[in-house]
This record gives C-alpha cells, structure tokens and sequence, in this order.
C-alpha cells in the first residue's frame, strides 16, 4: 500500500511530501523546501529506506534544502533536464528573494524524461514534463496520486509570469497531461491543499469545464 505524508514548511508554505511503499519500507521525498527537517524526522522515525528525491521542479522554495536533504538521506536526485540552469542558479536567486545562505545545489544523478518508469517497491513511478511554470516541470505519477508541483492547485494554476514560464505551455500541460488522468486522481501541489483531477476538470476557474477567467498577459 501506497502512503502519502505531507508537510507543510516554511514562509512559503510549502508542500513537502514523503511516500512510501508499506510493504517494501522505500519512501521518496519531493521537494526538499526550507524546513524540510520534519520530513526527515518522520523518515528516521518511521524506519523508512530512502529510494529517491524527486524534483518537480527547480525554484528555489522548492529546492532550498536539497544539500541538506541530500547529506542526510543519501538517495538519488531526480530533475529535468531543463531546470538544471534554475538549480544551479538557485542560492544566487533565493538571496534575490530575500533567502539567503542556501547551499549550493548537489549534482542530480537522475535526468528525468517524459514517459520514464522510475521503479519503486512494487510500483512504477510515471514521469510526466509539464511545462509551462518552469520549463522542467515534472509531474511524478504512483498508485493514483500525482505530485504535480506548481503546475495545478486547488482551484488555481501556476504562476506562468516567471523566468522561463509561459501561457499556453502551462495550459496544455494541464489539459493533455494531467487532466487526462483519472478523475479520481489526488493531485499534491506544491502549495495548498490537495484535490483531484475530476474536480479541477469541472471546478477549476482558469483551465477545463469551470474556465471562467483568461489570462492576464
């Protein structure tokens, strides 16, 4: 069995989360985000083996701990290709931000494509490139939940005003990635609470059947 544990970290409010396989005892991290210290703690105390740190995406609220996280649990880093710019930037664009002394980002061992098959205890992880916030946005797919980064939120969108963001990459990220999956899917933002695919399919106000507000570009 599958279980998600999310933690909330931060001035940013970021989501932290560590899944596990029960039966095998892996877990992954996503997202190591300042104050990241909670999920490590619920690893050691839970006995968990650490498989991987999955990188939705390289912002630096998101990745702020990574050197440390790395230190600790020893695990493979996972990223796309294309934020590899963003995290080598980011303890120079953290500081512009007004957070400072973030140690530089350890190198990934893991490059991550569309369509790739992690492996994890008895499951698959599914890597989606979800453009559009980021250019190496990811989504990682496991046992019906999704960890979608700052791509989809409850009710919101990401933000697509950033360096490297854009409009309409975010939109069919979206659409042909995501909310083709099944209704019933969780969807784990990277900020806020949790949802699902059905519900953001009908419900969300910027993207599928509940649209009601274009962008402001």
């Amino acid at each position: 069995m599958l279980k998600v544990e999310q933690f909330v970290c931060g001035p940013l409010q970021n989501n932290v989360y560590v899944f596990s396989d029960e039966q095998s005892r892996e877990c992954a991290i996503v997202d190591p985000a300042v104050g990241s210290q909670l999920a490590l703690e619920h690893i050691r105390a839970q006995q968990l083996r650490p498989r991987y740190i999955l990188l939705t995406h390289a912002h630096f609220d998101h990745v702020f701990a990574l050197a440390e996280v790395k230190r600790q649990l020893d695990a493979p880093i996972a990223i796309h290709a294309d934020d590899l710019p963003l995290l080598k930037l980011m303890p120079e664009t953290a500081a512009s931000w007004g957070f400072a002394g973030a140690q530089p980002a350890p190198q990934p061992e893991l490059l991550v494509e569309h369509g790739q098959q992690l492996d994890f205890g008895e499951y698959q992880i599914e890597v989606r490139h979800t453009p559009g916030h980021s250019p190496g946005q990811v989504a990682y797919i496991i046992g019906g939940q999704a960890f979608v980064g700052d791509t989809l939120f409850w009710r919101g969108i990401g933000r697509y005003d950033l360096p490297g963001a854009d409009y309409h990459d975010l939109m069919r990220s979206i659409e042909k990635q995501l909310y083709v999956l099944p209704g019933a899917t969780i969807v784990w933002p990277g900020h806020g609470q949790h949802t699902t695919i059905d519900e953001e399919r009908r419900l969300n106000p910027y993207v599928g059947k509940g649209a009601r507000f274009g962008p402001q570009l």
